[in-house]
């Protein structure tokens, strides 16, 4: 097996883990596998992180699937889906230099999405689903935040907070299924970086949603740094590309 491949299966339990303990997982998947394949389009380096997404995804679905309300959330899942297959159909074959724009606009999108959460109601919940969705097939970093809010339309009761989290955690993966398989369709998934790297999420998860159930606090100013390093790590391979 290549060294870079190695390397990248070791980051991805470690992005895993970081991921559900902070988020922004995509932040450093994506700087991952530009330095180590160059070579590959948007659409490759978005289709194959999107595998290990699947991965976590469903391994933290597989707990709450009994508490999952279908028939709810149907109206949100369903334009949801087709708009993130149709995102994913637009970025498929761009070239890895407009990366940079879907960064930076996911930056700006975390950040503004406790502001704008309140603009999402049951009027606005359909327009909202498909712009979700479309922003899902284009990158999807930190759409947990939206859809949670999404999803408070529908049920709008504090009490119901966790509910609703398993609700938007369980959309998200249809929604990541539909992507991976529109990659699949356009050529997107790459043996063997997309089994070592759902693999490795999948792992990174588990070991993840195990260390967060022991109430791990973490404080505001620290998750702040946080965001700020990834952010700057997402966007390091431009600038580096930029001077050189």
């Amino acid at each position: 097996m290549e060294f870079q491949y190695i390397i990248i299966f070791l980051s991805s339990i470690g992005i895993g883990i970081i991921g559900v303990l902070f988020g922004g997982s995509m932040f450093l998947s994506i700087p991952l596998l530009q330095t180590f394949f160059p070579g590959l389009s948007y659409g490759q380096i978005v289709g194959n992180i999107k595998v290990g997404s699947l991965a976590r995804g469903v391994a933290s679905t597989i707990g709450t699937w009994k508490k999952i309300d279908i028939k709810e959330t149907l109206s949100i899942t369903i334009p949801f889906v087709i708009a993130s297959i149709i995102g994913t159909a637009t970025i498929a074959k761009v070239d890895q230099s407009y990366l940079i724009f879907a960064i930076i606009g996911a930056i700006f999108l975390s950040e503004l999405s406790p502001k704008i959460a309140h603009l999402i109601t049951r009027k606005t919940r359909i327009v909202f689903s498909i712009l979700l969705g479309l922003y899902t097939g284009f990158i999807g970093a930190g759409i947990s935040i939206l859809l949670v809010a999404l999803l408070r339309t529908a049920f709008p009761k504090n009490k119901q907070i966790v509910f609703v989290k398993i609700q938007a955690r369980f959309i998200e993966t249809i929604g990541t299924i539909s992507v991976v398989i529109a990659h699949i369709y356009y050529g997107n998934i790459l043996f063997p970086l997309w089994l070592l790297w759902g693999s490795g999420m999948f792992i990174g998860g588990y070991i993840g949603g195990h260390t967060l159930k022991k109430s791990i606090h973490i404080s505001e100013k620290a998750q702040r740094i946080y965001l700020t390093v990834v952010y700057f790590i997402a966007i390091l391979p431009f600038i580096v590309k930029f001077l050189s």
